[in-house]
């Protein structure tokens, strides 16, 4: 019996997250030829070693002249893809009409652990609402952006596919406080918090350093400036404690990056994932927001009771320790049983054409 061959469209830029998406595809549905296409091959090192996946060296990034027979289905799995104006596999006519074109050939496309928005416009909205009713299925990982689709049949609602990273094997290193970096220079709605950011960041590094603690300054994606944003606030460090701060830049090796990551006592969780990893790995931690979709996951699942906007943020501003909160255990096992429906419909569609 001749294997299926399913494509996976992905923002594959070696970031953390997506990379963990798509090491979940091939890990979990083993017996399935999968094929991705990336516009350089140092962005598939996360992946390159599994035998399940054909990295094709490609610079599209659109739905233009692609023909749906190619593939047996089709996965679109990320996080913040329907941006109104994104650049990578956004939602367009193009994508409007590959999604039409595996529909009436009755080709599975499905939509993975993203969430919706933002939008401006009520054209891009209809057009989504247009797509959406001809993909197999699309589950989203927040109730904001389920609940602006819910009449649809398709759409469903489940959290985050990488809640259910597995926990095993950790060693943690006492008196270790990790933050995950972001940029803002590269978000427009946040370029105005930069140096209150920085300086912040800068005050707790040295408060947590005084406190005995060594801090680890982690990267979750090059592209995005993380390890730009890291150095700009490591050469601000008094030279007294530099010695006890250190980077964690991350080159596409996730077993070793995960590793680092999850040895961490306490964690500052800026980027999404940091957050959802903090979670499944049951760390004490602190939510520092930049967008509403860390906000509507947080809400949606009681995560933490206290958090902080990068909005609010003071130059001086101090996070305690005892604000870091881990999650319960009993919490996390049924977060995670619900994490797995994120999968739900394409275990159905490969389980029925075995």
């Amino acid at each position: 019996m001749n294997k299926k061959k399913v494509f996976i469209f992905a923002y594959a830029r070696t970031n953390v997250g997506d990379d963990l998406f798509i090491v979940t595809l091939l890990e979990k549905f083993k017996d399935i030829d999968f094929y991705i296409e990336v516009k350089r091959l140092e962005y598939a090192k996360a992946f390159e070693a599994y035998e399940n996946i054909t990295i094709i060296e490609k610079d599209q990034e659109n739905f233009d002249n692609r023909i749906a027979e190619d593939y047996d289905g089709y996965i679109y799995v990320g996080g913040s893809i329907f941006m109104e104006g994104g650049k990578v596999y956004n939602l367009d006519e193009g994508c409007n009409y590959f999604m039409k074109q595996c529909h009436k050939k009755d080709i599975p496309f499905f939509y993975l652990s993203s969430n919706y928005g933002p939008y401006q416009t009520q054209k891009y909205y209809n057009l989504s609402q247009d797509t959406f009713k001809n993909c197999t299925d699309i589950c989203f990982r927040d109730t904001y952006s389920y609940k602006l689709f819910k009449d649809i049949p398709t759409v469903r609602y489940a959290p985050d596919l990488i809640f259910n990273t597995e926990k095993d094997n950790i060693y943690t290193k006492k008196d270790t406080i990790g933050i995950s970096v972001i940029d803002m220079s590269i978000r427009k709605n946040l370029t105005q918090y930069e140096s209150t950011y920085i300086n912040c960041m800068i005050c707790n590094i040295i408060d947590y350093i005084k406190q005995g603690k060594e801090v680890y300054l982690f990267s979750f994606c090059k592209e995005e400036n993380d390890e730009k944003a890291i150095e700009n606030i490591i050469k601000q460090i008094p030279e007294q404690y530099i010695k006890n701060v250190h980077k964690v830049y991350y080159d596409g090796n996730i077993k070793d990056y995960i590793k680092k990551y999850k040895s961490m006592e306490y964690m500052i969780c800026c980027r999404f994932h940091s957050m959802i990893l903090s979670v499944a790995y049951e760390q004490k931690m602190y939510i520092l927001s930049y967008s509403r979709k860390i906000n509507n996951v947080v809400k949606d699942l009681s995560l933490v009771q206290k958090y902080m906007n990068i909005e609010d943020l003071q130059k001086t501003t101090t996070i305690d320790l005892k604000d870091f909160i881990a999650i319960d255990t009993n919490k996390l096992y049924k977060l995670k049983s619900k994490a797995k429906k994120q999968l739900e419909k394409v275990e159905e569609w490969i389980t029925k054409n075995d």
